[in-house]
This record gives C-alpha cells, sequence and structure tokens, in this order.
C-alpha cells in the first residue's frame, strides 16, 4: 500500500476558519449565524470548530479508503462532506472529486 499524508487538524485552521468567516459571511460574534452559499451557518467557536474540522477530515480519510478499495460509495458520504464543507466555510475540498493526498 502506498503511503500518503493524511491531512489533520492544525494550529492555524482556526484562524485561517475565521478569515474565511469573515471574507465570505461578515462580521459577527460566536455563536451567530450568517449565511454562506445560501445556507445558515454558525460562526463556530474553536472547540466546535476543532470538532466539526475533525469530523469532516475523518469522513474524508474515510471516504478516501473506500476509493483505495473499490468499495461502493453512498451518496450520504458526500452530502455530509459537502455539508462540513459548508459548516467550515470551505471553499476547495480536501477531499471532493477526488482526495487530494491521494495525488
Amino acid at each position: 500500500m502506498t503511503q500518503f499524508t493524511l491531512p489533520t487538524l492544525k494550529s492555524t485552521d482556526f484562524d485561517e476558519y475565521l478569515q474565511r468567516f469573515a471574507e465570505f459571511v461578515g462580521s459577527i460574534e460566536e455563536g451567530q449565524y450568517g449565511q454562506y452559499k445560501g445556507r445558515l451557518v454558525l460562526k463556530m467557536n474553536r472547540s466546535q470548530f476543532e470538532e466539526r474540522y475533525q469530523q469532516y477530515l475523518d469522513l474524508g480519510i474515510h471516504y478516501g479508503e473506500l476509493l483505495e478499495r473499490s468499495d461502493t460509495i453512498e451518496d450520504s458520504i458526500t452530502v455530509d462532506l459537502r455539508a462540513a464543507e459548508i459548516d467550515l466555510l470551505i471553499k476547495n475540498s480536501l477531499f471532493l472529486p477526488f482526495p487530494k493526498y491521494l495525488g
């Protein structure tokens, strides 16, 4: 099996999220909602962000494993990945349509 560098939660990810939030949604307080891509998004605090981002990474890595094994992929996985990307204001997916870490 080929070794890849899996994406991980970095110390700078929350600060980058705050920058994206200010750019895409605007200046609002943590715990308030704004609009992004036609959906309401919560401005998360660091703890909420880290939990949601880790869920996103775990789901994306699982998706990549399914692709590597040529397993059947349920639509719900891609829907959940897209939903997480909206919540996290991720413009360029790490995983869709194909995981970037798999090259």
